[in-house]
């Protein structure tokens, strides 16, 4: 069986449930979980497959093409490389993925199963399941593995209730290694991790500092290898003392993120991997839908924030808004510090033992 995920992190995060699944059901079948190489981590650290294969897929790469042709010759070498491994069934667990649809079609793989998207994917497929309006992004890839598994004859057996991201202990003993040195160990630290990967769900680096010099907590600032200079700038801002923590494997940002008293995020892969190993998260969130792309499952301690009065809210674009906003559009605006500080100061209250 090939399991085709093109997104990032916290996509493939929101996948878990739907690969554990698959894999509880199927025991003795063999799981190639298919990935671009910016998640291939969080499929690694999922639940348990035969092998985790990475396809840098056109459109994820967050870079353009450098031709037309690019993206189907990338597609032959990689349905002819498939097709000699003779796989039974596909499962994409994007629901609009034509492009990985297409790639099972040309590899000949003779089940194929996804999302029903009539314009991209419905001619490709051979079982398709349509989303419910405003369907979780796991509740939708959970179905298709449902749907999968039908398709198969297989039983479908109940689903985990939570993301799974697995966390070693030699990633633990890192983790607190590096918060003993940092000055950290045994304190309740609130995690700030203000990169969101995508312009539009941003939040200008002045409101982050005023949150981190205002928490009243030892803040860790987190980001990827390429958000060091955004964490310097906001870390220049506060005129209290910061750790900035960026370019550490994910199993150890997962690792951090659990000796932490609560993580404050914009909708982020981060936030996900907070809420995957039980930290609490306080979620900023613009033009995405929380009902769509929110923390699952819910529980009281993963909070959002949403903006408020505004009808355009949200929109679900990510690129070329309705309101024309390039960065930091006026839903992400609208949410203020006082707000951010508020629900913070919340949830520790809550989660203070």
């Amino acid at each position: 069986m090939l399991l085709v995920r093109p997104d990032h992190v916290g996509d493939v995060l929101l996948s878990s449930p739907a690969v554990a699944l698959l894999r509880t059901a199927l025991p003795r079948a063999r799981l190639t979980y298919l990935v671009g190489p910016w998640a291939v981590d969080a499929a690694r650290h999922g639940p348990a497959v035969d092998e985790v294969r990475t396809l840098r897929f056109p459109g994820f790469t967050r870079s353009p093409n450098k031709n037309v042709v690019q993206p189907y010759a990338l597609l032959a070498r990689w349905a002819q490389r498939l097709r000699r491994e003779h796989y039974d069934l596909a499962v994409m667990l994007r629901g609009d993925h034509w492009w990985g649809a297409l790639l099972a079609l040309a590899a000949g793989i003779p089940v194929r199963v996804g999302g029903l998207a009539p314009e991209k994917t419905g001619d490709l497929l051979t079982h398709g399941r349509a989303a419910g309006p405003q369907e979780h992004w796991a509740e939708q890839a959970l179905g298709i593995a449902r749907l999968a598994l039908e398709a198969c004859g297989a039983p479908v057996p109940l689903p985990p209730a939570e993301l799974v991201f697995r966390v070693s202990e030699p990633a633990r003993a890192e983790a607190a290694a590096w918060l003993r040195e940092h000055g950290l160990a045994g304190q309740r630290v609130v995690a700030i991790h203000p990169s969101a990967g995508a312009g539009l769900k941003s939040w200008p680096v002045e409101r982050w500092a005023t949150v981190a010099e205002r928490v009243e907590a030892p803040v860790l600032l987190s980001g990827a290898p390429g958000d060091q200079a955004l964490l310097r700038c906001i870390a220049q801002r506060t005129s209290t003392r910061v750790v900035l923590a960026s370019g550490q494997r994910l199993e150890v940002s997962a690792a951090l993120y659990e000796q932490c008293a609560l993580l404050i995020a914009p909708d982020c892969g981060a936030a996900h991997l907070a809420g995957a190993v039980g930290t609490p998260t306080l979620r900023l969130y613009g033009p995405a839908s929380e009902h769509v792309f929110g923390p699952w499952p819910a529980h009281d301690d993963q909070r959002v924030q949403t903006a408020q009065g505004l009808a355009c809210a949200p929109c679900g674009y990510l690129v070329d808004p309705p309101c024309g906003a390039t960065h930091t559009p006026a839903c992400m605006l609208s949410l203020s510090t006082e707000q951010v500080l508020q629900a913070a100061k919340d949830l520790l209250a809550r989660t203070e033992n």
